[in-house]
């Protein structure tokens, strides 16, 4: 019998896109040693946890990925494009080094002219890292875990208001800030239509989601002085 080789690389998820959920990282990091595999986590959404003393134990077993992707547009509050990648082996961004003679040649490099290539990993876009790092020195990782704190209640807040509401059902307990519901008994089609409805009104801008087998209206809460009214 032939034994058959062990993954190279295994991709996890914490904080998914329909409903912010976060898979077994340190069951999925121990199957990786046994295998010796690469793992990588994509925390685009859930990485901002880690600002938060009160939820950042819902990324145990982050440390143990080689590389991590970081979307700080989300639970950052930064601009759209400012996607982080970190990694455990500097080696892993020898790619980044290579030199294109068009955007930085070495006689213009050491006369002074400053090349864009080293600036942004986007090139001659803007390099939105001073950005991340000016709102990490001014708000610091307590400023920022605050305000992830805060969202995290909003979530839990309507998840408790839709749970206590006859004509609506909601999908779990959110894990992060996106809470996903739906009316009662509701068809698929009627949950779309209400959702088309309340956008062209102007009333809400709500996401849509596909989960066991049924189409869910989603809320990804983001705003830390969001306030519910009475």
């Amino acid at each position: 019998l032939t034994t058959l080789p062990g993954p190279h690389l295994v991709a996890a998820t914490a904080g998914t896109t329909d409903a912010g959920l976060i898979d077994p990282l340190p069951d999925i990091a121990a199957i990786c040693r046994t295998h010796r595999a690469r793992l990588h986590i994509d925390a685009a959404y859930g990485a901002g946890l880690l600002f938060s003393d009160r939820h950042r134990h819902h990324l145990t077993g982050l440390s143990a990925a080689d590389t991590v992707t970081l979307d700080l547009h989300k639970l950052g509050w930064q601009p759209i494009a400012a996607g982080l990648l970190a990694v455990r082996d500097h080696r892993d961004l020898t790619a980044l080094h290579h030199h294109a003679d068009y955007l930085n040649a070495d006689d213009d490099t050491q006369a002074g002219l400053p090349d864009l290539l080293g600036r942004s990993l986007r090139t001659s876009r803007r390099p939105d890292t001073l950005k991340i790092a000016v709102t990490l020195k001014t708000l610091g990782r307590t400023g920022l875990g605050a305000l992830v704190d805060q969202v995290c209640a909003h979530a839990h807040h309507l998840a408790d208001l839709i749970t206590a509401h006859p004509r609506l059902e909601l999908h779990a307990p959110p894990t992060i800030s996106t809470v996903l519901f739906r009316p009662t008994g509701a068809t698929d089609t009627t949950v779309a239509e209400i959702r088309r409805r309340l956008l062209t009104d102007g009333h809400a801008v709500l996401g849509r989601a596909h989960l066991d087998g049924r189409l869910w209206l989603k809320t990804t809460l983001l705003n830390p002085h969001l306030s519910f009214k009475k």
